[in-house]
């Protein structure tokens, strides 16, 4: 914790407005590309919050289950497999149910190839008693709101601290060239005071 803190000292000083003749102009601008990357950060924040509110509320709609959205019905499978059990792959196969009035209908469904002909399975219905895929989870929707915004802010992160890298990388080239100007100066005085 201690060099933390150190660490965050360190760089608060070296970004202080203050009246510190030492401080380059380039400084100052570092500072000031910091402050604003840091204020589009922040900026950033909204959007990724927006983004996933809206996510969220996609992901309640698939969610939504009893009448008039999605329904269960404990089904039968009517036909075995058409093809040899090669490997894990699903296939479409009939299956049969009845409904609350009691008219049997039949449907063709993907299921998992282990289930045999006569196996009892679930089967999701849309309003108008189609069968429909099954409800989202609540744990893949919040999974979803959370990879939503964290891929967004994510993002603005590395772009920011791309943007920082190169107004640094530009800032110290301009300081080496002054810093070359300076050592340049130096020298001719000093070579002077030795001639005289």
């Amino acid at each position: 914790m201690r060099c933390v803190t150190r660490w965050a000292r360190c760089h608060l000083n070296l970004h202080r407005f203050d009246g510190n003749p030492l401080r380059r102009g380039s400084d100052r601008l570092e500072t000031v590309a910091l402050l604003v990357a840091v204020a589009l950060f922040v900026a950033c924040l909204w959007p990724a919050m927006a983004l996933g509110r809206q996510v969220y509320a996609g992901g309640m709609r698939a969610e939504l289950s009893g009448p008039g959205h999605r329904v269960p019905v404990s089904a039968q499978v009517v036909d075995g497999p058409k093809a040899p059990e090669t490997g894990p792959q699903w296939r479409l196969r009939t299956v049969r149910w009845s409904t609350a009035e009691g008219v049997v209908r039949t449907a063709r469904v993907t299921l998992p190839p282990d289930v045999r002909a006569g196996a009892g399975t679930r089967v999701w219905l849309d309003a108008s008693g189609r069968p429909t895929s099954a409800p989202q989870s609540h744990v893949k929707t919040v999974l979803d709101t959370v990879f939503a915004v964290v891929t967004l802010v994510g993002w603005a992160a590395a772009l920011l601290l791309l943007g920082l890298a190169g107004a640094r990388g530009l800032l110290n080239r301009h300081r080496a060239a002054e810093w070359e100007r300076a050592w340049a100066l130096a020298d001719q005085r000093w070579r002077r005071r030795r001639q005289a």
